[in-house]
């Protein structure tokens, strides 16, 4: 073998008789070079356990993908650089050091000035900024990331992965913070670019649990049904989170009787978790806002004067809560309309529109049969009418 690249395959080989047939494809392809065969089976060999032994990835890729890195397609080799540093500096984790690896990587593709690198580029900042939030730097990975969906929303035919790591790092930021609301938004974004059933089932239960918990303590999210109709949902059915489901349920119907049979039920794993009894006025006033919503919802819409007394039951309020409950649901645009004092009811114009789940579109299926029923005999009569009129 003459050049370097291929020098250190031989010196590898020599070391690792396990990577010989790895070997043997990679200075085939290189030889010849067909560069994208030759990154096809670059990342069948970074699957190899083998490769992965410490103290020899690294060189793996300084040594030989590095050569020619520049002869591959830009985005395959920052998929490539990631995978190595997800790989090389995982045991121990060693973020600081995968950062300088990966922003070295980033640097070495603008050196090429080769055309489109944003995605690439973009595609490796992202996972930096994973990894310095990982290593504390929050003020690092917040820069990265405030201007990143902004960013990605300029580009044009974005590949998945790199729309989905966008998304994945601002909804780590944002588990950090704390802020569940953007978290929520960001992990929605984020499961529509993957098929989280490939994702690890300990990695599926873990998001699972932390956007259900972020839907229900998220500022101005009332509308569950996007949530409880994606597959990731499913997991929490036959683990010990299954409550957690149950309640996004409850909330989804605004089911306060529900709601507070749950909390009885399961108040020992409601109480493990810090965030949900922080909370928990605020959620009682989410579900009880989704709880008129819901009521409003099933109304027909010639039908939308409701006494407040109908509300006070179902919402288990006094009066004035009534009036406050109200006010708090207009304010946020839930719904439009006029409360009358006088005639203590309130005149439903609108209700915000929400996902159903397959549950709530038969119920609405249903409602539209009748409605048809009702048009179809309104005008039968009328028809009638006519033809009693000519005759």
């Amino acid at each position: 073998m003459g050049d370097k690249a291929l020098r250190y395959l031989e010196v590898l080989q020599a070391k690792h008789p396990g990577l010989a047939p790895c070997v043997g494809q990679l200075a085939d392809r290189y030889q010849r070079k067909l560069w994208h065969q030759l990154t096809v089976a670059l990342e069948d060999c970074l699957a190899l356990p083998d490769l992965r032994q410490e103290g020899v990835l690294l060189p793996f890729y300084h040594s030989f993908v590095a050569t020619f890195a520049h002869k591959l397609n830009p985005l395959r080799l920052a998929q490539l650089a990631v995978t190595v540093a997800q790989q090389g500096f995982a045991e121990p984790p060693q973020p600081q050091e995968a950062v300088a690896f990966l922003e070295g990587v980033s640097a070495a593709l603008a050196e090429t000035k080769q055309p489109r690198l944003e995605q690439p580029t973009l595609f490796l900042r992202m996972h930096v900024a994973q990894y310095q939030l990982s290593a504390g730097n929050v003020d690092a990975c917040k820069a990265a990331v405030s201007g990143a969906k902004d960013e990605l929303d300029r580009l044009h035919d974005v590949d998945p992965s790199v729309s989905a790591v966008v998304h994945a790092s601002r909804s780590l930021y944002y588990k950090h913070e704390k802020d569940f609301a953007e978290f929520y938004k960001s992990s929605l974004l984020y499961l529509a670019f993957i098929s989280s059933d490939a994702l690890p089932e300990p990695v599926r239960l873990s998001l699972a649990v932390d956007i259900s918990l972020a839907a229900l303590l998220g500022d101005n999210i009332y509308n569950f049904g996007e949530l409880l109709l994606h597959p990731i949902i499913k997991v929490l059915d036959g683990s010990s989170y299954k409550w957690l489901a149950e309640m996004l349920a409850a909330f989804n119907h605004g089911d306060l009787h529900a709601y507070d049979a749950l909390c009885e039920r399961h108040a020992s794993a409601l109480n493990s978790q810090p965030a949900l009894v922080a909370h928990e006025r605020a959620l009682r006033e989410k579900i009880t806002i989704l709880c008129l919503m819901e009521l409003i919802f099933n109304l027909p819409a010639e039908q939308r004067t409701i006494p407040l007394s109908e509300i006070a039951t179902r919402t288990k309020l006094g009066g004035d809560g009534v009036e406050f409950l109200l006010m708090k649901t207009l304010s946020l645009k839930l719904i439009e309309g006029v409360i009358d004092q006088v005639d203590s009811t309130v005149q439903v114009s609108w209700v915000q529109p929400r996902v159903l789940t397959l549950e709530q579109a038969g119920g609405l299926k249903t409602r539209l049969d009748a409605w048809i029923g009702k048009v179809n005999k309104a005008a039968s009569t009328l028809e009638e009418e006519r033809l009693g009129a000519l005759e």
